[in-house]
């Protein structure tokens, strides 16, 4: 499961790196559109920082936990770096993965929220339901009992006909 996941977020925030500035929001985060320094003035100092390097480019990546994570959330990363046109713009958000509480984020919460999944999948060795909004760039994995969020990614969302 641990590899069907990390690719699943690989593969939508690989996605991200060349698509247009669309995404939904969380937070005052919209991917595509807001600004490192946008978050650091909404947030703060992260808890950690790294540099990560993906496809020859690289980009700093936020993570706020415990105490110095939104309220109801566990932690939150934020990946930066996105290209816009043919300029790689390493400041400029690329995703928010959420990690939210058990229980904020419930399936009817995100059906209400975001409305009917393009895909619905189960992890076969889990059990584990997703759903993925591919037009809204967001990628939603459920506890094991499917009635809560463990893990939200989001990303700028992909236009028709690139999916």
């Amino acid at each position: 499961m641990a590899r069907v996941f990390a690719a699943a977020v690989l593969a939508l925030a690989l996605s991200a790196w060349a698509l247009p500035a669309l995404a939904a929001s969380w937070g005052g985060i919209t991917p595509g559109e807001t600004l490192r320094r946008d978050v650091e003035a909404r947030y703060g100092k992260p808890s950690r920082e790294r540099t990560v390097t993906e496809e020859g480019r690289t980009a700093p990546e936020w993570t706020y936990v415990g105490d110095g994570a939104p309220r109801g959330m566990e932690r939150i990363v934020v990946s930066f770096g996105l290209l816009r046109g043919n300029t790689f713009v390493p400041d400029l958000v690329r995703s928010v993965t959420l990690y939210p509480r058990p229980g904020v984020f419930r399936v009817k919460t995100v059906s209400e929220g975001w409305g009917k999944p393009d895909a619905i999948g189960t992890d076969e060795q889990t059990g584990r339901p997703a759903f993925r909004y591919d037009a809204k760039g967001l990628l939603v994995i459920f506890d094991r009992s499917g009635e809560w969020a463990e893990v939200m990614v989001l990303a700028p969302e992909r236009p028709p006909g690139t999916r």
